[in-house]
């Protein structure tokens, strides 16, 4: 009997445990994924202590008033009242940390990340952030290791960051039809008989068939294309861009200023992120624009180059 009672005040206790925790859970969820700017509340040894954003109910966040910017990522410059743009997630003891770290995601976004390695019941994939990101996966496979994975980011029950597999469900019908006609980025994230399935501006679905493609997209990679049909459904009819001249990589230089802090040492990664494009495509148009004497490649600092425009 008395064994009994202890149980059952075990279970009453843990229930409203529990139920202390939402408020903590549903704070978290406001903040983790995104880019924030903070303000330096302090500084320790172990970092600097940054206030939250504005609106934070810190008395759910077990009372703690700030988040910490480990020591590595202070520069010698900050000071107490200093604004930081921070990226907030939750370290592998779920607490709220802070990098100055650009991730390659924002929570809601979908986008390709390397897979850095392979377990039981998913995949890590690289955020650009110290932590890596898990992806969970009925069926993962050890080929995949070192490969870009598409995926949505999101945020689990516990208040973490996950990866999510299934984006063609996230996607939404597109009723813009100034897109038809429009040359577009185009991730790649399925095979169907049909041809290759494609997130388009980050929401709508987008089809490229096999009777139009002179080669075989990767699952991940990022593709220039057209735009030729907006379908009853709300789904997108794509079409390959020939990439046969530099204009596109020229025009993204021009966006730039005439500067591209890329060199071909950059990782695929970082090319994706900056360009939209794969290394393999960026290489191919440098090159190209290179030998027509519209750029060249100068020294950045260190032993890397960026990509400039001649006389600008």
């Amino acid at each position: 009997m008395m064994q009994s009672r202890a149980r059952l005040q075990k279970a009453q206790d843990t229930q409203k445990n529990r139920a202390n925790q939402k408020p903590q859970q549903s704070a978290l969820q406001a903040f983790v994924g995104k880019i924030c700017e903070l303000e330096v509340a302090r500084l320790s040894p172990y970092g600097a202590f940054l206030s939250l954003p504005q609106g934070a109910q810190r008395q759910d966040l077990q009372t703690q008033e700030s988040v910490l910017l480990p020591k590595k990522f202070v520069a010698d410059s900050l000071a107490v009242g200093d604004k930081v743009r921070v990226f907030l997630y939750t370290d592998s003891e779920d607490r709220l940390v802070a990098s100055t770290q650009k991730p390659l995601l924002c929570v809601g976004e979908v986008g390709a990340l390397k897979v850095v390695d392979v377990v039981s019941n998913g995949y890590f994939v690289d955020l650009g952030v110290d932590k890596g990101l898990f992806v969970p996966s009925k069926m993962p496979k050890n080929e995949n290791l070192g490969k870009l994975l598409a995926v949505f980011l999101t945020i689990d029950k516990q208040g973490r960051l996950i990866g999510r597999l299934g984006i063609k469900e996230r996607l939404q019908a597109c009723a813009d039809k100034k897109l038809i006609g429009a040359n577009v980025d185009a991730l790649v994230f399925e095979k169907t008989p049909l041809g290759f399935g494609c997130v388009i501006a980050g929401q709508y679905y987008g089809l490229l068939y096999h009777n139009e493609l002179a080669f075989v997209p990767k699952i991940g990679e990022i593709l220039q294309v057209k735009v030729k049909q907006l379908r009853s459904d709300g789904k997108l009819d794509l079409s390959p861009i020939r990439e046969n001249s530099s204009n596109h990589l020229l025009d993204l230089l021009k966006t730039h200023n005439g500067r591209i802090e890329l060199d071909f040492k950059s990782s695929p990664e970082e090319i994706v992120r900056i360009l939209k494009m794969s290394k393999k495509n960026f290489k191919l148009l440098a090159n190209k624009l290179v030998r027509e004497n519209l750029a060249e490649f100068i020294d950045a600092g260190d032993t890397r180059k960026a990509l400039v425009l001649k006389n600008v």
